[in-house]
């Protein structure tokens, strides 16, 4: 009997950190739209989501207040940039009407969502934005919007444009390109501070590849010419722009020649003149399908994927971890512990810490329909768990987490991630559930 108990026990507390907590956000959202997770100042978790009706809503998860920020229409809309700075909630969203009219709205909040503002028109129809859209803010008042626009301007084609307020979003710049001279951008990128804004782009120029990168240092009334970091192959994956003490950084994936895939990197110490470039050479040939980067203030990063070498193998998720503020990058770690090859993993996120603990989340497939597993480090990537650990009932549900959205977030020493899960095995009409977890698996 007591050896029972003390497996019981055993057995109990290894489970704690997978049931610490759990809670449906909204039910029957459309899953496959995305949605966003932040805190504000205070410590309060909000959420952004579209709805089955297509409106856009917005959710304090401390309150339980849910505010519309895009009513229901009847026209087409799909993704929007989300951002909470201090009392402010900042939306953006484009509206296709009919034929290739597309109209892009801003909507904010500048008292913690007690009230809305009317939505500002912000672009109509002069760029013909994609859905694409980033959003930023600082204290200062200072708002920026970036998106993908698919106007043709002679031989050039899918720009990034961005515009910009200084009065909390109350009035804004004309659209501006600041890719101008370059062709086929994709995904636009948004990095602010309290002093300026940066973005980062691929993007083609006389038939050859670059990562660029351009900035605003007066507040978004100018953006300065586009700088070549390096020319690189086909990029085909999200890139993450993170700011860590004065030296900024990039993260891309992309492909050579006979499509040799390979992540890399680079950074700069001098605002954006100069670069160094990183070859990430232990993923060279892999296949990557997600990327995601966390940091702290201490210089520790930690770069999560997932992929696979050939066709024939099952996706698996790995991390990639420096502790010098990406000056030199340990091995390619594999992240989950599972014996077999015979199911995927995939999306992972991941968070990093003051402290340098870190913790990994994907969605896995071991038990046929997708779960959400998490791993854990407390010494900066050296060690993690024996075993991984489900964060649900294994088996019970479809649950999944986005390639591109954050989906994590860490507030004092509670962690929360936001999926997207499913009854049944139908895609694209799930309900939104929040995980909480402490390591020692307290709420």
């Amino acid at each position: 009997m007591r050896r029972l108990i003390i497996v019981f026990l055993c057995l109990f507390f290894y489970l704690i950190p997978a049931y610490a907590g759990e809670r449906t956000v909204a039910e029957k959202v459309r899953g496959n739209f995305g949605a966003e997770i932040t805190n504000d100042d205070k410590g309060e978790i909000w959420i952004a989501y579209y709805d089955m009706s297509r409106r856009i809503i917005v959710k304090n998860i401390n309150t339980g207040k849910e505010l519309v920020f895009k009513d229901e229409a009847e026209q087409s809309s799909r993704g929007f940039g989300f951002a909470v700075q201090g009392e402010h909630i900042y939306v953006v969203w484009r509206e296709k009407l009919s034929g290739s009219n597309k109209k892009l709205y801003l909507r904010a909040s500048h008292d913690r969502g007690q009230t809305l503002s009317d939505p500002i028109l912000i672009d109509d129809n002069t760029t013909e934005a994609l859905s694409r859209i980033k959003v930023g803010a600082n204290s200062k008042g200072d708002v920026y919007v970036t998106w993908l626009s698919e106007k043709r301007i002679g031989t050039s084609d899918f720009s990034i444009y961005a515009v910009s307020s200084n009065d909390f979003g109350k009035s804004f710049t004309k659209p501006y390109n600041i890719t101008a001279g370059y062709s086929h951008s994709i995904y636009p990128t948004l990095l602010v501070d309290e002093e300026n804004a940066y973005s980062f782009s691929y993007s083609e120029k006389d038939k050859k590849h670059y990562m660029i990168f351009t900035k605003t240092t007066d507040r978004g009334k100018t953006w300065s010419n586009p700088v070549e970091i390096k020319e690189i192959g086909v990029v085909t994956l999200f890139i993450e722009p993170v700011k860590i003490g004065n030296r900024l950084h990039v993260f891309w994936f992309n492909s050579y020649g006979e499509g040799i895939p390979i992540i890399e990197g680079a950074y700069s110490d001098d605002e954006g003149k100069t670069w160094k470039t990183t070859a990430f050479d232990d993923t060279k040939g892999f296949d990557v399908g997600s990327l995601k980067v966390s940091y702290n203030s201490k210089g520790n990063i930690c770069l999560a994927f997932a992929g696979k070498w050939d066709d024939a193998e099952k996706s698996k998720a790995y991390v990639i971890v420096s502790n010098d503020n990406g000056t030199t990058w340990g091995k390619l770690i594999p992240i989950r512990h599972y014996p077999y090859d015979l199911t995927t993993a995939m999306n992972p996120v991941v968070s990093v810490t003051d402290s340098n603990d870190i913790v990994v989340a994907w969605e896995d497939y071991r038990n046929i329909r997708s779960n959400i597993y998490m791993q854990y480090s407390r010494d900066g990537g050296k060690t993690w768990q024996e075993k991984d650990i489900p964060l649900e009932e294994p088996g019970k549900f479809n649950t999944a987490l986005w390639h591109m959205n954050n989906s994590i977030l860490n507030l004092k020493d509670k962690f929360y991630i936001l999926a997207a899960r499913s009854l049944n095995d139908m895609i694209g009409r799930e309900s939104l559930v929040l995980f909480d977890f402490t390591f020692g698996g307290g709420k």
